[in-house]
């Protein structure tokens, strides 16, 4: 009889041990989530960022090209109005 209760006592233990264990290891896996989950929103607002910040280049670009197109227009009207 006290063998049966000392190995339902080491089993018991036993049962603990794990279940702490497991609790141990759900914790650590609820913040290796929340970690990713921010890590990927992040990720999406330098992405944003990104894709506003080229945006904001083409326009750029576009103005440029067309600052440098009425430039040489002028420059070529400033040359015939010379002659």
């Amino acid at each position: 009889m006290d063998a049966i209760k000392k190995k339902m006592q080491a089993m018991k233990l036993e049962k603990d041990n794990a279940q702490d264990k497991a609790d141990t290891c759900e914790g650590q896996a609820k913040d290796a989530n929340l970690r990713a989950d921010k890590a990927e929103s992040e990720m999406a607002a330098q992405n944003r960022k990104v894709q506003l910040i080229e945006e904001d280049l083409e326009r750029s670009e576009e103005r440029s090209n067309t600052a440098l197109t009425k430039l040489a227009e002028a420059s070529e009207a400033a040359e015939e109005a010379k002659r």
